[in-house]
């Protein structure tokens, strides 16, 4: 099973999961400040749910995500993803960006 590791946690989980998704059921989240209440929800709208894959793959964003990532203000946007599109297919860190 792919592993996630976010600063000192790591969770596992089966492949093709949501990334948000594993957060939130292990008691963890993408989101800060205001926006772990305030957020799209998981469909890729608000870009609160932005993480910076540090080791493990990236992919290539797709639909509203990649549109969502461009008008971001990033500096390293090619390591970025919204956690509620990234499906883990095998073991990957991340942090905030």
């Amino acid at each position: 099973m792919p592993t996630v590791t976010y600063g000192d946690e790591t969770y596992e989980c089966e492949p093709g999961r949501r990334l948000r998704d594993v957060l939130l059921e292990n008691g963890a989240t993408p989101h800060t400040g205001i926006a772990k209440r305030l957020n799209c929800g998981g469909k890729a709208t608000c870009g609160t749910c932005a993480v910076r894959i540090t080791d493990g793959p990236v992919g290539e964003p797709a639909g509203r995500e990649e549109t969502r990532l461009k008008i971001a203000r990033h500096d390293d946007k090619e390591s970025v993803r919204l956690a509620c599109q990234y499906e883990v297919e095998s073991d990957v860190r991340i942090e905030q960006p």
